[in-house]
């Protein structure tokens, strides 16, 4: 993976910085596709007449390792918010800075969702959200920003 001014950033804890083609990527993404939906949707099923409760009740229980995982990561996503995103100056200039991007970089937020197998953090959806909070309460414009690359 690179940065927006090409640099190449790590794939994960431990690994050696890498550059991928956009052939590469794309390859990836369709590999990582589902082909068949196997899971229902309460939504869905909502909206075809049946109440399926018992699709999100009673509420799934995070993996603790995963959980810890993510507990860390938004804690020092929160940090990187509140001190070094000034939402001022992005509103000043009308840009969001190089540091930022970088940072953002960095700390793997255009990774958040992505599986762990491919380099990103693998966050579940609750803790995607989650992340979203401390990044738009610096900047909404950065709200926008992080889910156009998961």
């Amino acid at each position: 993976m690179t940065t927006t001014d090409n640099r190449p950033t790590d794939s994960g804890p431990g690994k050696a910085p890498t550059q991928v083609s956009e052939r590469e990527a794309r390859q990836v993404a369709e590999a990582a596709r589902e082909t068949e939906w196997r899971k229902p949707s309460f939504g869905k099923e909502l909206f075809l007449g049946r109440f399926r409760l018992d699709l999100i009740y009673p509420y799934p229980e995070p993996d603790p390792e995963n959980a810890a995982i993510a507990e860390e990561y938004l804690g020092k996503l929160a940090q990187f918010a509140a001190g070094d995103i000034d939402g001022a100056r992005i509103e000043r200039d009308a840009r969001i800075p190089d540091e930022v991007f970088n940072g953002l970089a960095d700390l793997g937020a255009f990774g958040m969702k992505i599986d762990r197998k491919y380099g990103g953090l693998g966050l579940s959806n609750l803790d995607y959200c989650g992340a979203l909070m401390p990044a738009r309460s610096a900047r909404p414009s950065l709200r926008a920003l992080l889910p156009a690359r998961q």
